[in-house]
């Protein structure tokens, strides 16, 4: 049995994901975050979804040499597509851009479902998705920085509450819930010095 070691940016988002969950990993090309959940006992059961054929191949190499054909379904479709109805409590978006996940959680109407975690990590424009979020009613309840391969990235644990808010230019671009963290993180203190 294979066991995949995820970066620091995928086990920021695994640190989000809730015991026992079923998570949906959207976009999980190699499908490392589902199957180390797994491994690792935190969840049971997983769709690894991309839209791409070649990603779903790569998915069902890892998970067949993990032995987890059982736990975790490949879903080859776009976004968020094919996922409703099938007891998904929390979603991942990690390797996108932050206009399309706004672009993909936009399309999927079952998640103003307060129940639902939505897990993302932007890896560009990070200040569109948390716009978007803030918009359209979705609160983010918690957030953490992460580095992998010299690269910083922000992850946004978040659910729909309902109510919409707007967001200064310095909260779209930073956030609400690092900033105001005692002792603030050193590697969010970089970035804002960068910034």
């Amino acid at each position: 049995m294979t066991r995949p070691v995820p970066d620091a940016r995928l086990r920021a988002a695994a640190d989000f994901v809730r015991p026992g969950a079923c998570l949906a990993d959207i976009g999980c090309d190699h499908a490392i975050l589902p199957v180390w959940l797994c491994l690792t006992g935190r969840i049971s059961r997983a769709y690894a979804c991309d839209i791409a054929e070649g990603p779903c191949a790569r998915a069902r190499e890892t998970i067949a040499q993990a032995g987890l054909e059982k736990n975790i379904t490949v879903l080859c479709a776009d976004g968020l597509r094919g996922l409703e109805g099938r007891g998904v409590t929390d979603i991942s978006v990690c390797g996108m851009g932050g206009e399309l996940i706004a672009e993909i959680l936009s399309a999927a109407d079952f998640l103003r479902d307060p129940a639902l975690r939505l897990i993302l990590i932007p890896m560009s424009k990070p200040a569109a998705l948390r716009r978007f979020l803030a918009e359209n009613g979705f609160a983010v309840t918690d957030e953490t920085i992460s580095e992998a391969a010299g690269k910083r990235y922000f992850c946004l644990c978040a659910a729909y509450d309902g109510k919409a808010r707007t967001l200064s230019p310095f909260e779209a671009e930073f956030g609400c819930v690092l900033p105001r963290q005692t002792p603030p993180s050193p590697l969010f203190l970089q970035c804002l010095e960068e910034k």
